[in-house]
């Protein structure tokens, strides 16, 4: 059995929506051969900026695969516009192993490079990498979001214990009781209420 015959690999796509930016209808062809036997599923072909940016927004997909040269356009920049909207996989396509080229599509956030002409096996590979080095991605991002909500919660919370404690005269634990009690009753999150404390004790001021 050939590395190239139709039943190696892995479906390592799981049925990912890919968008392929690709300025010659037969490179995208064969693209899209290779990535239909690998258990993607392609949204469309674009092959300038106009049309890779009206497929991105309609579609969403998880994957690009992006022509490094496009006709009238630079696929990097393109890259990096399509990742400012919303972040995934891009893998670069291009038939230049220039240094200065690599370097520009790994500092606008690409996660992949494959050089021309591409062989399913080596899509595929390149597909795999760039879907981990994509979830490792969120996760960070996820984690970052979440601490940073924490924070902010726990500045919230201390905040409004605080307003409590002096406009009622309680002490902490009482107060951080009282804001609890408030949320399940309330059915909203314990940083809401701190708000609403936060709030009502603005208005006061007034």
């Amino acid at each position: 059995m050939t590395p190239e015959s139709p039943s190696s690999g892995s479906k390592v796509c799981e049925e990912r929506k890919v968008l392929i930016v690709e300025d010659q209808t037969l490179v995208g062809m064969g693209l899209q051969a290779h990535l239909e036997e690998i258990g993607c599923v392609v949204i469309g072909q674009a092959a300038n900026a106009a049309e890779a940016l009206e497929l991105f927004r309609a579609h969403q997909p998880e994957i690009v695969l992006m022509d490094i040269k496009l006709d009238g356009a630079d696929g990097i920049e393109l890259a990096k516009q399509l990742l400012a909207e919303r972040r995934c996989a891009i893998v670069m396509v291009s038939a230049y192993s220039d240094g200065e080229l690599i370097t520009r599509a790994g500092a606008a956030g690409v996660f992949g490079y494959l050089i021309k002409p591409v062989t399913r096996d080596g899509l595929a590979a390149q597909i795999e990498i760039a879907l981990n080095r994509s979830r490792e991605q969120e996760k960070l991002v996820h984690e970052n979001e979440t601490l940073t909500q924490t924070l902010e919660t726990r500045k919230l919370v201390e905040k409004a214990k605080g307003i409590l404690m002096k406009r009622l005269t309680l002490d902490e634990q009482t107060a951080h009781r009282r804001l609890q009690l408030e949320s399940q009753k309330r059915r909203i999150s314990i940083s809401e209420v701190a708000k609403k404390v936060i709030d009502s004790e603005k208005l006061l001021g007034e």
